[in-house]
């Protein structure tokens, strides 16, 4: 059975030198694990260089037998749009994703395979966290996460991590990647998952996540918080919102993001958009920007009352909102 990775590239040159090596090798570990895998790069508004390159490593790919390669050049789209893309490209019974700044175990692949072919319909892992040095002084992080992705509760802090595979009919029961999201439409997708997919928690590390500041998540991007709140706003948990910019909140949500047309109780939208909403988000981004000492003794003496803090109320999942 073939497991189809998509790969949804734009502006990537700088990625290249490391992505092509770590697709032949992560083909190479695989050519005799009996898996079939049909690679899809679908690349954005392609670069001459980012073009040779990949028509190269298909070449490279599809010629030595490790797998297949299907190469896509398209105009400039949305990730989700490129993910669903990918999909509806090929008929692999299994699909995965790679961007082009992580690197994929294979060993981690082979298990969640099976896992697959066992029954899952979705498989996540945990996998090393990497925030890459931005200054000489400065070290490289490590840190090992977690598989996001939890069957029974749904928050923030869920989804899918970046790893994650996923069976062809979970895919068609619960519909595709909402291409109005730039960049949480994958934890959209995992919270429309829940409860439809029977769930394997993956034990080997699935690979490595750079966290290098381009990121369209964990960028600080302010994009991510509004669309993160309509996530939870879809489905009327009010605990999990967090101040956003108020404009740009409620653009979204009376343009895009609340096609189920719901009606949000008075406090939800005051807490959101009304009158003091622009100081609450102020607040809060200056909060969440300080360093991470200064955050903790912040925090720790809002909990004691000895400080009014928005990011504690927040924290405290209903002191700002009830639940609805």
């Amino acid at each position: 059975m073939t497991v189809a990775m998509i790969s949804s590239l734009y502006r990537v040159e700088r990625h290249l030198p490391a992505f092509v090596p770590a697709i032949l090798d992560f083909a190479r570990a695989l050519q005799h694990s009996g898996i079939a895998v049909h690679y899809l790069p679908i690349v954005n508004d392609a670069t001459p260089l980012e073009r040779t390159a990949i028509d190269q490593l298909s070449q490279k790919i599809n010629g030595a037998g490790f797998g297949r390669m299907s190469a896509h050049y398209v105009p400039r789209e949305s990730l989700y749009a490129s993910w669903n893309r990918g999909i509806a490209l090929t008929d692999a019974p299994f699909f995965s994703f790679w961007n082009a700044d992580d690197r994929r175990s294979a060993a981690a692949f082979i298990e969640g395979y099976r896992a697959l072919q066992a029954g899952a319909a979705l498989v996540d892992f945990p996998f090393i966290g990497i925030t890459a040095r931005r200054r000489r002084w400065q070290r490289e992080r490590r840190i090992r996460r977690s598989a996001m992705f939890d069957p029974q509760r749904f928050t923030r802090r869920s989804g899918v991590g970046p790893f994650f595979m996923a069976h062809r009919a979970l895919y068609e029961q619960v519909g595709p990647f909402d291409e109005n999201f730039r960049i949480a439409g994958d934890t959209e997708w995992a919270g429309r998952a829940m409860g439809r997919a029977q769930f394997y928690g993956a034990r080997q590390i699935g690979g490595e996540f750079l966290i290098h500041g381009h990121n369209l998540s964990n960028s600080g991007d302010s994009r991510e918080g509004i669309e993160l709140n309509v996530i939870f706003m879809r489905r009327g948990d009010w605990r999990q919102l967090h101040p956003a910019e108020p404009a740009a909140m409620r653009q979204a949500w009376e343009s895009w993001g609340n096609p189920p047309r719901i009606r949000l109780p008075d406090e939800v939208a005051d807490f959101l958009w009304g009158r003091g909403a622009a100081a609450r988000w102020r607040q809060y981004q200056r909060e969440r920007r300080q360093p991470a000492l200064l955050r903790r003794v912040r925090l720790g003496m809002a909990a004691r009352g000895w400080i009014h803090s928005v990011e504690w109320a927040v924290g405290q999942r209903g002191a700002l909102l009830h639940d609805g």
